[in-house]
């Protein structure tokens, strides 16, 4: 009975996921980015043109992404459209509140696997990235699949897991946490013929890709060029010192204990209050405390896992210091401070504290999704209407691209500082400006990549630090084609130079 108990328990907040996900649902396109290129790739594979950037002159192989998320939306495209992709990453948002209930009941108990479930069922970041087309959703969800089948103690469950962890690291490169973990999990606990071919396997993952992006794209720069860079927005910042590498790794777990862990179970607030500090010293605080303990009776793939993650994303450039980056390792933290609340020695009239906590987290969440809710149906309303629902300046972008996508030539290349949103909604091919400051590298960068146009955004401040510039110092090979939008938006034919004229 309290099996079936546990169980319903579990579906009904996954159930709760799912409504509150269709509520705060966002029909519009994410402003970043990532999402138009996941779904051009899904595009370039559902069509038979191969893995490819077909937002980019030349349309080359695409070597940054692992392709399992593109795939994915391959076949949704044929379902659904952008749409379908929408609602396929709420399901897996909704699995992972599910999956995470399972695991964490074999990991460290019951109470507190349904209380991480129900806490992360009206989590206000889960919930956004449940309508993102984004890794996220898919990400997490494998990770934890991978960390809960690591539980079982057969040999099929080991298969299940690697399965599980090579998904990961199929969705995103940082999977290879995961990954590594299994195999060195079970080195430790001595299961050395397990530990032997997972490890042979996951070597042979992370080589297979890694042979792969170095044959697709061997111009381009590798994971571990970009993780050194000082600001990968700034290349002329150069590479990272060992002293400035720790001195990043400091600053970077100070800013996700005191901001973006606030962030991520709160929703996002005005910078790190006091308050925020607190509860992300003490939410760490706890994770840690129960993480040692669990750790000197067994260091299991969940605590490699966690140990490997943090890691990571400490040495990450401190730009991408984010609450998206910090949601993979949601689920295990959760568990890990709600079990160490478990485990206080409360006698039995004040026991209901265990359930008090996470109820109030709780309400943050229920209240930011009521405070949501009546913009994002009004959104979906006008998005019904023809009328999306985008940022001004995104919106503005947008307009231009429709623009291009009706007064320019089929061949233009357009260069922009969101190409790959640009080509959703222009089907014009183009890449990101160069970034440097000095005019004549971004005009020589322009030149090389054969653009025809350049738009002068209002989505980044970068436009104005590096394009901007260029355009001041070239004024004579540039012409204004289009100019409209709130923020203005403008397109710019590049005129050829006076020495090919000549």
């Amino acid at each position: 009975m309290m099996r079936d108990s546990f169980g319903l328990a579990a579906f009904g907040f996954a159930l709760l996921h799912l409504i509150l996900g269709f509520l705060v649902f966002e029909p519009t396109l994410f402003p970043g980015g990532d999402n138009a290129g996941y779904l051009i790739l899904g595009d370039a594979l559902r069509n038979g043109e191969g893995y490819r950037d077909l937002y980019l002159p030349g349309t080359p192989l695409h070597a940054r992404y692992p392709p399992l998320l593109p795939v994915m939306l391959a076949g949704l495209g044929w379902i659904g459209g952008v749409l379908g992709a929408k609602i396929g990453m709420l399901l897996m948002t909704t699995l992972v509140v599910w999956a995470t209930a399972h695991f964490g009941r074999q990991w460290m108990g019951a109470g507190p696997a349904l209380a991480a479930a129900g806490l992360l069922a009206v989590n206000p970041t889960l919930l956004e990235y449940g309508h993102y087309v984004l890794s996220e959703g898919p990400f997490v969800l494998w990770i934890v699949a991978a960390l809960w089948l690591s539980q079982r103690d057969d040999g099929r469950g080991a298969l299940l897991a690697m399965g599980a962890a090579i998904a990961a690291f199929a969705t995103r490169t940082a999977g290879m946490t995961v990954l590594m973990a299994l195999p060195l999990a079970w080195l430790l606990a001595r299961r050395y013929r397990r530990a032997g071919w997972t490890m042979l396997v996951a070597v042979a993952t992370l080589a297979a890709w890694a042979l792969y992006q170095r044959w697709a794209a061997a111009d381009q720069p590798g994971y571990l060029s970009v993780l050194l860079l000082v600001d990968p927005y700034s290349p002329e910042a150069g590479t990272v010192t060992l002293a400035g590498l720790i001195e990043r790794a400091a600053q970077n777990l100070w800013a996700h204990v005191s901001r973006v862990l606030p962030d991520l179970l709160l929703g996002p607030g005005d910078g790190s209050s006091g308050g925020r500090i607190v509860l992300g010293g003490t939410a760490a605080a706890a994770a840690l405390f129960r993480w040692t303990s669990a750790a000197r009776g067994r260091l299991g793939a969940p605590e490699i896992f966690a140990i490997l993650y943090v890691g990571l994303i400490a040495l990450w450039p401190s730009v991408w210091t984010d609450r998206r980056f910090l949601l993979p390792l949601l689920p295990v933290v959760l568990l890990l401070a709600l079990s160490a609340l478990w485990r206080l020695p409360l006698r039995p009239p004040v026991r209901w504290l265990r359930l008090a906590v996470p109820m109030v987290f709780a309400a943050f969440g229920v209240i930011w999704a009521a405070n949501v809710i009546p913009g994002r149906v009004a959104c979906i309303a006008s998005y019904r209407a023809d009328r999306p629902c985008d940022v001004p300046a995104s919106s503005s972008l947008y307009a231009s691209a429709r623009w291009a996508r009706e007064n320019t030539p089929p061949e233009a290349v357009i260069a922009n500082r969101k190409p790959r949103l640009f080509y959703w909604y222009s089907r014009r091919r183009g890449d990101v400006y160069p970034f440097s400051a000095d005019a004549a590298t971004v005009m020589a960068g322009l030149d090389a990549m054969g653009a025809s146009y350049v738009v002068v955004d209002q989505v980044s401040g970068t436009t104005g630090r590096y394009l901007i510039p260029a355009i001041r110092a070239f004024p004579n090979r540039f012409e204004a084609v289009y100019e409209g939008g709130e923020p203005v938006t403008v397109i710019l034919r590049l005129l050829p130079a006076m020495a090919d004229i000549e």
